[in-house]
């Protein structure tokens, strides 16, 4: 039995959010500050934690030791239990049938 995650909470789409217009505006992310500011956030521990959250769901990545270097991870798109791949030699086993 697989779980199905659960949705992000308003404050993780709104970090989310910000990174992403961030890095389409400058071409790199936004220092934790600079989130915080943009949400509404005044604890930069708290956007630590939201950023943690989604760097574990894996929807964000860091590329050095601070935030600022993050980058988005692309979105896998979501398989459904019991269905084969149409890709080469699906429905294809071993021996050929």
């Amino acid at each position: 039995m697989s779980r199905r995650p659960r949705p992000l909470t308003a404050r993780q789409e709104a970090v989310l959010a910000v990174i992403k217009v961030w890095l389409a505006e400058r071409g790199h992310g936004p220092t934790v500050r600079e989130i915080g500011a943009r949400i509404g956030l005044a604890s930069t521990s708290s956007v630590a934690h939201q950023l943690g959250r989604l760097e574990a769901r894996g929807l964000i990545s860091r590329t050095g030791r601070d935030w600022s270097k993050c980058v988005l991870v692309e979105e896998q798109p979501a398989r459904r239990p019991g269905l084969r791949s149409r890709g080469p030699g699906a429905g294809v086993d071993v021996y050929g049938r």
